[in-house]
């Protein structure tokens, strides 16, 4: 199955050449106010610099205004101007081009200073204390704040600070500022930024208006249900249930001028990937999951957890102050704990089998939004960097960028002094650990590969998911594979792909001058892209729910050295390639309180952002032949393991199931909110007892029952009980779990025979995979997530050795019986696992210490300790009559 973007033979977008117009400062006198009406009449381009040069005329090259208020200044000369961003853009790339040529921070300042733009803004901010506020500060800094009246963002300076001191907030906004212009050096820095925003808005402005155009055809023309010029293929290799229907996808036409030449040799294949869900698949996954196994100790992980998760609504209960995503507390520990807890699980099966402890070194994307760099340090420490050493941590910050209106390119602000400024996209995570070092940094720990998974999504560690995933990219030698599942059509997520790109190689030996050659990569689309690519989102089959294409689910496998190669030779490139699948969202609209107006307002506005799954589109492996047939189907062929990308795939509640927004009390869904992701684990979690052999395990229920009443059951388990479900299933065997009951098992070592729970039964060991050894020094951090060992500073932190100094279960033939959970307490919250029990059975284990049970029923609220040093064994048996 394919589909096939239009070609066409000219660039999407070539911004007219203009010339640079300085900044008009309008009067209030007349000719002023007819200057201002002539520039508010611009309707293009062409009008707004013929009416720019008559105000321009009548007001004199030199006239200077001063105003009441810098809000009248601000609503005559930024909201009073049309803004052509056409014009701004190719003001920007003159300026990109003529910073480029300057040899060090000395000449940039000297040729921003020079810019009429600046002249104009400095005359009339002169007094104001700003200019000497801005002397005080280093000279990169000083370079930034320059830059804004030269980028048509002189507001940003305009509003004095409350108080009337410049400096303090002046140096925040500039180091913010700064770090913006070192990530995107290789583009231009801060007005290369700039520069590729608004070409972006422009690129997709031009998309949805040809869309519109297209549709307005279309209406008129309703007896042409496909495009003149669309293709459509199939593609079926059985190896993905998303690829192995064999049906076809009709193509929508794209206007050419919404692709670039490159876009218009690309088609687009379903692609083939290891199925674990179809026939077969347990069988399968377990093997790759053996072969992620075997990989342990030369794999890392890499976190990004910059996210501003601000449709989560997070906030700390006795501060108020906003959380991020990796803070959210579902069932009942942090987000941010539950990936180092399924780490942890495979460190401990790896120690199981080999006898060996594996550190996994893990990376951490963080950013400043809503302090989360801050947070994620003081949620470490706090945890004692949970049993691990903080030097097996790599803590680097994810620059914030403005957010730009996209109807006139100005950048929003909150506060005077205080922009509106998100992270930047989490594509941003390989130039960071090119420019952090963090690849030196894995390379020195001997690891060749990592496993990538976002903080939103718990489900990622589920079964063999993340081993199988490992083990097939490291054993094939791969240098990206993606987890993948079935995706609804019309979801808002991204789908993987085939990708192919024609391509002409030059070869002066051959008659023609060179050949077409073939690059091939699986890799992303987002859905923002799908119009302007010409794909058309369209089911499996008729009368399916699920998309031909499946979801892209951002668990990646990335080969290190691949990967840095590939930044390396994106940044000596130059430009935005360094950057994966650079968009630009026009769709989401923003509400801000303009400090100005002294009021809300709500503009369409977004930021830059990319994309670290894209990173796989500079992957490629090349072909002389296509690697589709001529023939009737179109079948990809064999060759497709020679390829650098891979996929795997399975059911989506074993993949994904993202915890990103809150859920509105009214409504009835639950997609993408933690009451879903709850929903889906405990899914899982009916599928494991099953599996289990339990002969009663009571439905999940439908969603309105689960939202109304709860889930029939609550199952949690500590991932090192597993995580493979068939280990689970060699400790838990048999037995039942009746309607409403709830267990809980916080301990990997367990073995639990024929056990009936009525009620709750609520199992928790202190040390769950091993014992905690005391540190000798305690490693100190520079703020910025490096640690070094100080010698001959004690601490408390400890290490955490895998070892059978653990705590045990062993209950056979055993009935527990109480009144459990109250499913009727309003303060129930289930995927916190924050729920009200009039009874429950608790089974607390101590060190080295087990709990024994055969043969009973053990009845009503009970509390069952077993507290004695780790160097002891303590068995408890409770033998009861029935």
């Amino acid at each position: 199955m394919q589909l096939r973007a239009p070609t066409r033979g000219h660039k999407a977008l070539q911004a007219t050449r203009l010339q640079a117009v300085p900044t008009v400062c309008h009067s209030a006198r007349h000719p002023a106010q007819q200057a201002r009406q002539l520039v508010q009449r611009s309707v293009s381009c062409q009008a707004a610099q013929t009416h720019v040069r008559d105000a321009q005329s009548l007001l004199g090259a030199n006239v200077s205004v001063s105003y009441g208020s810098c809000q009248d200044e601000y609503r005559a000369t930024v909201l009073g101007q049309q803004v052509c961003l056409e014009h701004e853009a190719d003001r920007h790339q003159k300026l990109v081009t003529q910073l480029s040529e300057c040899h060090n921070i000395a000449e940039k300042v000297a040729l921003i200073k020079g810019h009429p733009c600046y002249q104009q803004f400095a005359n009339n901010m002169g007094g104001t204390g700003l200019l000497d506020a801005m002397s005080q500060l280093p000279l990169d800094q000083q370079y930034v704040l320059m830059c804004l009246p030269v980028m048509g963002q002189k507001h940003v300076l305009m509003l004095p600070p409350t108080d009337g001191q410049w400096l303090q907030p002046l140096s925040a906004l500039a180091a913010a500022l700064c770090r913006v212009e070192t990530f995107y050096d290789s583009m231009g820095g801060l007005i290369g930024y700039q520069l590729k925003s608004l070409q972006l808005i422009l690129a997709a402005s031009n998309c949805q208006a040809n869309s519109e155009a297209a549709a307005a055809i279309s209406n008129g023309n309703s007896s042409s249900k496909e495009p003149s010029n669309g293709t459509a293929a199939t593609c079926n290799n059985g190896t993905s249930n998303a690829a192995s229907n064999g049906t076809t996808v009709p193509v929508t036409e794209v206007p050419a001028n919404s692709l670039t030449d490159d876009q218009a040799h690309v088609t687009y294949h379903v692609p083939p990937g290891l199925d674990l869900a179809g026939e077969g698949g347990r069988q399968l996954g377990v093997r790759a999951a053996a072969q992620g196994l075997l990989a342990m100790p030369y794999l890392s992980e890499i976190l990004p957890v910059g996210g501003a998760g601000d449709r989560l609504g997070l906030k700390c209960e006795i501060t108020k102050d906003c959380l991020p995503a990796a803070m959210l507390p579902y069932c009942g520990r942090t987000m941010m704990e539950g990936l180092i807890r399924d780490l942890q699980a495979k460190e401990y099966l790896y120690w199981h089998l080999t006898g060996t402890q594996v550190t996994t070194p893990v990376a951490i994307m963080t950013s400043d939004a809503k302090g989360n760099h801050a947070r994620i340090i003081g949620l470490m420490e706090k945890n004692d960097w949970f049993g691990r050493s903080p030097e097996s941590f790599r803590l680097f910050r994810q620059p914030l960028v403005p957010v730009i209106d996209a109807s006139d390119g100005r950048w929003l602000l909150i506060k005077p002094l205080q922009l509106v400024m998100k992270p930047g996209g989490h594509g941003a995570i390989w130039k960071l650990m090119h420019d952090e070092g963090v690849f030196d940094w894995l390379q020195r720990q001997g690891r060749s590969a990592a496993l990538l998974r976002q903080i939103s999504n718990p489900m990622a560690g589920v079964d063999t998911t993340l081993l199988a995933l490992a083990g097939t990219g490291f054993s094939g030698r791969r240098a990206f594979g993606f987890m993948s599942c079935e995706r609804v059509v019309g979801a808002a997520e991204g789908m993987n792909v085939l990708q192919e790109h024609k391509v002409w190689v030059e070869d002066s030996s051959h008659p023609e001058g060179g050949t077409w050659q073939y690059e091939y990569a699986i890799t992303n689309v987002e859905y923002t892209e799908f119009e302007r690519l010409g794909i058309t989102d369209q089911p499996m089959h008729e009368g399916s729910s699920h998309s031909a294409f499946p979801a892209n689910t951002n668990i990646l496998y990335v080969g290190l050295a691949a990967a840095r190669a590939a930044v390396e030779k994106a940044i000596a490139a130059g430009g935005g390639d360094v950057l994966p699948s650079l968009i630009f969202n026009l769709k989401k609209k923003v509400k801000v309180l303009d400090p100005f107006l002294q009021g809300e307002r709500e503009v369409r506005a977004g930021r830059m952002e990319c994309t670290m799954q894209n990173l796989a589109d500079s992957l490629t492996t090349r072909t002389k032949q296509p690697l589709t047939t001529a023939g009737s189907g179109g079948k990809l062929l064999q060759q497709l393991d020679a390829l650098k990308t891979f996929m795997v795939y399975n059911m989506r509640r074993k993949v994904t199931s993202s915890a990103k927004k809150k859920r509105d009390p009214r409504s009835p869904h639950i997609h993408q909110t933690p009451e879903g992701a709850f929903y889906d684990l405990q899914r899982n979690a009916w599928q494991v007892l099953q599996r289990c052999g339990m002969r009663d395990v009571p439905a999940v229920g439908d969603v309105q029952e689960y939202l109304e009443h709860g889930p029939g059951f609550i199952f949690l388990f500590h991932p090192a009980l597993g995580p493979l479900w068939d280990i689970i299933a060699q400790k838990v065997r048999g037995g039942a779990l009746m309607e409403g009951s709830e267990l809980v098992m916080e301990v990997a070592e367990a073995r639990l025979v024929d056990v009936t729970v009525d009620g709750s039964l609520l199992i928790k060991a202190d040390n769950v995979v091993g014992h905690v050894e005391s540190a000798v020094s305690k490693p100190s951090s520079d703020g910025n997530g490096r640690y070094s060992n100080n010698k001959g500073n004690s601490s408390s932190n400890g290490r955490l050795e895998y070892s059978a100094v653990n705590g045990r279960v062993h209950m056979m033939n055993v009935t527990v019986q109480n009144i459990g959970v109250d499913w009727h307490h309003p303060g129930n919250v289930y995927w916190q696992h924050k729920v009200n029990r009039h009874e429950a059975c608790r089974v607390l284990l101590h060190g080295k210490s087990e709990f024994e049970a055969y043969d009973c029923k053990i009845s009503g609220n009970q509390v069952r300790p077993t507290a004695i040093p780790c160097v002891f064994v303590l068995c408890y048996t409770v033998v009861c009559v029935a």
